[in-house]
């Protein structure tokens, strides 16, 4: 959702009075003008959808969905291993901890993944977590997701052993593998 400078103003005065007025039970003002102001519009949709019925998720925000489900699976995946499946992983390309996004060139998804995790609290698992990864990741994600599709099953929230490798060795780009 995208508000133009006008709009912007607009909801600026509209959430000012709404303060100013002090109305208790109803939307959060404070977030509603931080995300306007701060091109999150989108965000408005996620906490409050029945105002928003018709309001399609942007491509960007879709991804970072997909990305934290993604390594949610991997970290809650990694840590129900016995010590013995833990010492079969193979660590060459990382830990088993979410990087992040990076902040030079995915500042966009940076961005998404702190309102979704901070300000709406979905995925709470990631909340204080998100951070700077100071490399780009979206090849590597892509990489991630394809494997993830190809070892698991549909809505399956469980990895085996031979599933969670798979899926971490493809973060290592096929020309270095």
């Amino acid at each position: 959702m995208e508000f133009s400078g006008k709009d912007q103003l607009l909801f600026t005065l509209l959430t000012d009075i709404h303060k100013a007025l002090k109305i208790k039970d109803s939307v959060d003002a404070d977030f509603i003008q931080r995300m306007i102001n701060g091109g999150e519009g989108w965000a408005l949709a996620h906490a409050y959808p029945q105002m928003f019925l018709r309001e399609e998720t942007p491509e960007n925000v879709k991804y970072v969905m997909d990305v934290l489900d993604l390594w949610q699976l991997l970290e809650l995946g990694y840590e129900n291993l016995t010590e013995s499946e833990r010492a079969q992983l193979d660590f060459s390309a990382g830990d088993v901890v979410f990087p992040g996004f990076d902040g030079n060139n995915e500042s966009e998804l940076l961005s998404i993944a702190r309102v979704l995790t901070e300000d709406l609290g979905k995925w709470a698992h990631f909340k204080g977590r998100i951070k700077n990864s100071h490399m780009p990741t979206t090849g590597l994600y892509e990489r991630m997701l394809e494997e993830l599709s190809k070892q698991r099953e549909p809505y399956s929230y469980e990895l085996t052993l031979d599933q969670l490798q798979a899926v971490l060795r493809s973060r290592t780009h096929p020309s270095n593998r």
